[in-house]
């Protein structure tokens, strides 16, 4: 199992992230993402935006780290998680272009794309109220934020909580 993989996270277990005690906060915390819909104009111009997020990074949940790959090809991002030693960790995430939208197809979990530019990325459900939203952040100093919201569901209020990832070495 793909364990602290923040995509895994938030696509495929939102039942252990309405669980959470709260959120993990950095410094300089966004305002919450705005519900945005899937936008499907996105083109292969626009992936290669997102060129910033290759590479190999460490982020905490908590004091357990988690490590991922990004790639970007063409018309896709693909994410690999990966052991503390630096091997892959089960089969990598693909999140493609297709017909103008941009996201990962899980059913009921899907998550697309409401807007790419050159220094960010929002995930927003493809069916709405199904699942979560989430941000990648580009930073200045080499790092980027995986900002995660979701929303209030039964008596579980609607939350937050940011990743910040590192590059990392294996």
């Amino acid at each position: 199992m793909r364990n602290y993989t923040f995509v895994l996270f938030v696509i495929g277990i939102s039942s252990m992230v309405l669980g959470c005690s709260g959120p993990q906060v950095a410094n300089n915390t966004p305002p919450p993402l705005t519900q945005s819909t899937p936008s499907k104009k996105f083109t292969t111009a626009d992936v290669a935006k997102l060129k910033w997020i290759e590479g190999t990074w460490r982020g905490m949940d908590g004091d357990k780290p988690f490590y991922e790959r990004y790639k970007i090809e063409e018309t896709a991002m693909v994410v690999e998680t990966l052991k503390a030693d630096g091997s892959v960790n089960g089969e990598p995430d693909r999140f493609e272009l297709k017909d103008g939208e941009f996201g990962k197809d899980e059913g009921d979990r899907r998550s697309v794309a409401s807007e790419i530019t050159a220094d960010h990325i929002q995930f927003v459900p493809g069916v709405p109220g199904k699942s979560n939203s989430f941000r990648f952040e580009r930073q200045p100093n080499n790092t980027w934020r995986a900002v995660l919201e979701w929303p209030a569901k039964g008596d579980k209020p609607a939350g937050q909580k940011i990743y910040i990832m590192e590059p990392w070495k294996p």
